[in-house]
């Protein structure tokens, strides 16, 4: 019947559509895993204690992993289990990363901690003796947060962090070494970023936290 009006317009019906698509994405990620796991190995042709001496201090992953550039506070002894950096970045946030189990020559574990443990990560790598060389697997494990939207990252934080982990495993291995995969010394004045301990936002990734790899990085540092 012409001139009968319409109780709803289109607004309210656009709106209401949009709000039930948003309760439905913010249910369904409460429900999602927010863990992860990731896990990468390298062989790199040098004694398992040539690696070992960039693993057993901040230090000496500072030598093959990226970190803010400033507010680094150094806690903790010099070397071995205990010791920790903390840091509070602009672009990162705040975070630190601890040694928590170090054999030497062998094995090192670590924890990373981001925005007041909002986010949380566990790594270690082992070192094994493997032909003229020496066999490094890095492997690491995290939860992202309560954030309901960090279960829908999770789903793929697995294979970008896997791919984070590679890259520093790589760097580390031209670190010890002095040379590229592709047997050429690596130019210092050009280093290619490498993946660190965490995570997102950690030390050595190029994600801020919250977003998933590396220590200033997932939500937790490999």
């Amino acid at each position: 019947m012409t001139g009968e009006r319409v109780p709803f317009g289109p607004g309210p019906i656009v709106l209401g559509a949009a709000a039930l698509f948003l309760t439905t994405l913010l249910l369904i990620g409460v429900l999602l895993p927010t863990d992860w796991e990731a896990e990468a190995s390298t062989w790199i042709a040098a004694p398992p204690g040539a690696v070992f001496t960039y693993l057993d201090s901040p230090e000496g992953w500072q030598a093959w992993t990226p970190w803010p550039d400033s507010s680094l506070v150094r806690e903790g002894p010099e070397r071995g289990a205990g010791a920790s950096i903390r840091w509070s970045d602009r672009e990162v946030g705040t975070g630190s990363f601890r040694l928590v189990d170090v054999r030497a020559d062998a094995a090192v574990s670590y924890e990373v901690e981001v925005s007041g443990g909002a986010m949380r990560t566990s790594g270690r790598i082992t070192l094994d003796a493997e032909g003229d060389g020496v066999r490094v697997t890095w492997r690491e494990e995290g939860v992202l947060g309560g954030n309901p939207l960090m279960g829908y990252w999770a789903f793929f934080m697995e294979r970008a962090q896997t791919s984070e982990l590679d890259k520093g495993l790589t760097r580390l291995g031209e670190l010890v070494t002095g040379v590229s995969p592709q047997g050429e010394r690596p130019d210092s004045s050009s280093t290619p970023e490498a993946s660190g301990p965490g995570g997102a936002g950690g030390p050595g990734s190029d994600r801020v936290p919250g977003e998933g790899a590396g220590p200033t990085g997932s939500a937790t540092a490999g």
